[in-house]
């Protein structure tokens, strides 16, 4: 137990950190610790602080706390997390692990510890961590989307795409999953699959600004597959919802599909992929902020 003082000070710096003024908190609770420099609890509020705040030695109080408290998953997943911020791969996959053997059902540092793992290269353990997290809490959408981005990653797109259509049917109002059945769809060269999931979109995703996102899935769908005619008549469907003009060059170069080179030059297909795959990405882009990812 820490002095009066010193517990005072932990309570002001956990305060600082919870309203945001990381900074603060760190230099609160090392300034605690240069009175009680083996507080457990003031050298994980210093790590974690200095992780949000950009501060050198972050690690090096939470490496402290795990020497003093073995026992404490908390403490070795705040640990993971540092090593992780500074790019230490190997070490930080090492402590995430240990917190893991502390904590076996913890679902956050199983996916924390697949991403770590992913990120050092091995797809094939990252995948099985996360899958345990998934039978874990086998409702949680946010752990079933990361099997899938990791699924996605290592080129397993077979199993990415079963996977998010699992999510889709068990949450069907997720966006992000419908978008994930309908993105793999179209990688794996099922049009026809692809084509419904972009479709589906239109009534899954409910802002009326993103209708735009789901005809320009489904043109690349109709043109994957050389339907000419078909993505015709949905470009023209889709200069009717696009505020932007996003959809004229697709237009004009489905144009010269159907009817032959006008006049005037027509994009090219690389040009037309390329818009078209910057639709999908802006789409996702404003879903996963929406969520906070």
């Amino acid at each position: 137990m820490g002095s009066p003082a010193t517990s005072d000070q932990y309570e002001k710096a956990l305060s600082l950190f919870d309203s945001g003024d990381f900074q603060a908190s760190h230099d609160l609770a090392v300034r605690g610790l240069g009175e009680r420099p083996q507080d457990v609890s003031l050298l994980r509020l210093a790590g974690r602080a200095g992780v949000e705040s950009d501060a050198a030695g972050a690690s090096g109080y939470l490496e402290q706390a795990v020497e003093l408290e073995p026992e404490n998953p908390d403490a070795w997943g705040e640990l993971g997390d540092a090593l992780l911020y500074e790019g230490r791969l190997a070490e930080a996959t090492k402590a995430f692990h240990r917190a893991v053997e502390l904590r076996p059902d913890d679902v956050s540092t199983l996916v924390h510890l697949a991403h770590a793992t992913y990120a050092g290269g091995d797809a094939e353990g990252a995948s099985g961590y996360i899958a345990q997290a998934v039978e874990r809490d086998p409702e949680n959408a946010a752990t079933r989307r990361a099997l899938v981005d990791i699924y996605r990653g290592s080129g397993r797109l077979e199993e990415a795409v079963a996977t998010a259509a699992q999510l889709s049917e068990t949450s069907p109002d997720d966006v992000l999953a419908a978008l994930d059945v309908a993105e793999l769809s179209l990688a794996l060269h099922r049009p026809e699959a692809a084509s419904a999931a972009f479709s589906r979109l239109r009534t899954v995703d409910d802002d009326p600004e993103h209708e735009i996102y789901a005809y320009h899935g489904m043109i690349q769908a109709e043109i994957q597959q050389d339907q000419w005619r078909r993505a015709l008549d949905l470009a023209i469907e889709a200069t009717r919802v696009d505020r932007y003009g996003r959809t004229t060059d697709v237009l004009a170069y489905i144009v010269t599909q159907v009817f032959g080179q006008a006049d005037r030059p027509a994009p090219t297909r690389a040009e037309v992929d390329e818009a078209l795959a910057a639709s999908q990405v802006e789409h996702r882009r404003l879903h996963e902020e929406s969520l906070g990812l």
